[in-house]
């Protein structure tokens, strides 16, 4: 029964909800060449986590906000795996550089995500 103090509260998913994060799971995969371009890889749903593949022979790049100086270098043949909030990574390399990305969604709509343009470390 609705009642004054409970009126216009309507509870849904949201960054600051922990069950969003503790039932996220929804999958997105994806690959893709890099040939000295920058990559945006968009997320529909904010991220719980993101596993990164560097699957070419040369280092590649990823970076939060797009043409930005800080950048995390990942060597060839190596794969990170990050616990972030995000809802869309940047990949840069040059020639011969590949990527394949494994990422958890969370049911937050990318909407709602904040952005990170002009956080200390982007």
């Amino acid at each position: 029964m609705a009642t004054e103090s409970n009126l216009g509260r309507i509870y849904t998913a949201g960054l600051g909800n922990v069950g969003s994060y503790q039932v996220a799971g929804t999958p997105y995969l994806s690959a893709s060449l890099i040939e000295e371009q920058e990559k945006e890889f968009s997320f529909a749903h904010v991220t719980k986590r993101i596993i990164v593949e560097n699957t070419g022979s040369n280092d590649i790049y990823l970076y939060f906000v797009s043409s930005v100086q800080t950048k995390l270098k990942l060597p060839a043949t190596k794969k990170i795996d990050m616990d972030v909030k995000c809802t869309s990574l940047y990949v840069s390399g040059s020639t011969q550089s590949g990527v394949q990305i494994a990422a958890e969604l969370t049911g937050i709509p990318a909407i709602r995500m904040y952005s990170l343009v002009g956080l200390e470390g982007m």
